[in-house]
């Protein structure tokens, strides 16, 4: 990757968000605000850890989508059903 944000052979311009977004494979944000799903990752770090930045490209308006994946992350203690 080129230390400049220059078009590329296709057109397409490299960008550390763009870069990101490659490497946020399946993950489909929506816009809270309007619906659309034309979006793109902004920042992988937004207000918290826990949260990504996305753009908006229907109402130009950014937004943040909590990083979650589903699973229950490891917390060094067992469930026993008891705490």
């Amino acid at each position: 990757m080129s230390s400049s944000n220059a078009p590329r052979a296709d057109g397409d311009r490299e960008t550390p968000a763009r870069d990101a977004e490659r490497a946020d494979d399946g993950v489909e944000a929506v816009c809270p605000f309007c619906g659309s799903a034309d979006t793109e990752l902004e920042s992988t770090f937004g207000t918290e850890v826990s949260k990504s930045q996305y753009y908006c490209n229907g109402c130009e308006t950014v937004f943040e989508r909590i990083k979650y994946d589903g699973a229950m992350p490891d917390t060094g203690r067992e469930r026993d059903g008891m705490r």
